[in-house]
C-alpha cells in the first residue's frame, strides 16, 4: 500500500494507493498538521511506502515524517524538483526555485496526453504552466486565486466585503455588489487561462480547489483532473528525498 499526500497552502489531500487502484482517501486543513496534528489516515492500517509533495513548509514534513515512522514504521519520501524526468524538462534555470507542485502537475499532465498543454492549478493561487509537444517545460505564471483577488478588495476598500464565490455567468455583469466582486475576480482569471490557451494552441488541463468553479465559465474546451499533484507522484523518474523527524 502507497500512500501519497499533497500538501497546499490551505488543504493537504492523500490518498492510498493498492497498485494503481485507490482505495483510500481523504483531506484536512494544512494548518492542524502545522499545528501539530496528527494526519488523519481513517481507515489505513498498513503501509509500505508514503511519497509527499508540499509547498507547506518544513513543518509539514518534520510532523508526517514523523507520524509515519511511529504509526507504520516507514519513511517519508519527498518530492523534490529536477532538471528532467523522462521526455520532460523543466524550464527554470534553477529547478529547485520551481514549485514541486506546479512540477507534478505538469509531469501528470505530459504523461496523461504527451501534448503541448497549458497546466492550469486553481487553488489559493492560481498557477499556470506551459509544456511543449516535445516535453519542454516553458515555465509560467503565477497570480492570486478567486478569494486572494476578493480580500484584495477588502483591505483596500471600506464598502466592498464579499465573501462567495461566482454564481451563475461570470460573463453577466453583477447586479450587486457580490456579483460584481465575484463575477469579475473569476472573469480575470479566466480571460487569462484562455488567452494564453489560445497563443499557445495548446490543450488546457485544469485541477485545483476552485478548477470546476473556472472551467464552468470557459468557452474553450478543457480536461479536469482532481488530482494532478498526487499523479505525478506516480510518474517513473520522480526525484525523492528522506524526510526528517523532529
Amino acid at each position: 500500500m502507497i500512500l501519497q499526500i499533497d500538501a497546499g497552502n490551505t488543504r493537504i489531500k492523500w490518498r492510498v494507493l493498492n497498485g494503481s487502484q485507490i482505495v483510500l482517501q481523504g483531506n484536512q486543513l494544512t494548518a492542524s498538521v502545522l499545528g501539530g496534528e496528527p494526519l488523519q489516515l481513517l481507515g489505513v492500517t498498513k503501509l509500505t511506502l508514503a511519497q509527499l509533495s508540499t509547498v507547506a513548509g518544513d513543518a509539514v514534513v518534520t510532523n508526517l515524517s514523523k507520524q509515519l515512522h511511529d504509526q507504520f514504521g516507514i519513511a517519508l519520501q519527498v518530492a523534490e524538483v529536477s532538471a528532467q524526468v523522462g521526455p520532460v524538462s523543466c524550464g527554470y534555470s534553477v529547478p529547485e526555485k520551481l514549485g514541486v507542485d506546479r512540477w507534478m502537475a505538469v509531469l501528470a499532465v505530459f504523461e496523461k496526453t504527451g501534448r503541448a498543454s497549458v497546466v492550469v492549478d486553481a487553488g489559493s493561487a492560481v498557477t499556470i504552466d506551459l509544456i511543449t509537444g516535445d516535453g519542454v517545460h516553458q515555465g509560467g505564471y503565477i497570480v492570486p486565486g478567486v478569494r486572494l483577488l476578493q480580500e484584495s478588495l477588502w483591505k483596500g476598500t471600506s464598502q466592498v466585503k464579499v465573501d462567495q464565490l461566482a454564481d451563475g455567468n461570470t460573463h453577466d455583469p453583477g447586479t450587486s455588489t457580490d456579483q460584481a466582486v465575484t463575477r469579475g475576480c473569476v472573469l480575470m482569471l479566466v480571460a487569462l487561462i484562455e488567452r494564453l490557451a489560445k497563443e499557445h494552441s495548446a490543450c488546457l488541463v485544469i485541477t485545483g480547489g476552485d478548477g470546476l468553479l473556472l472551467k464552468a465559465q470557459m468557452e474553450t474546451q478543457a480536461d479536469y483532473f482532481a488530482d494532478l499533484v498526487l499523479d505525478g507522484l506516480s510518474v517513473e523518474g520522480v526525484s525523492f528525498t528522506a524526510g526528517t523527524e523532529a
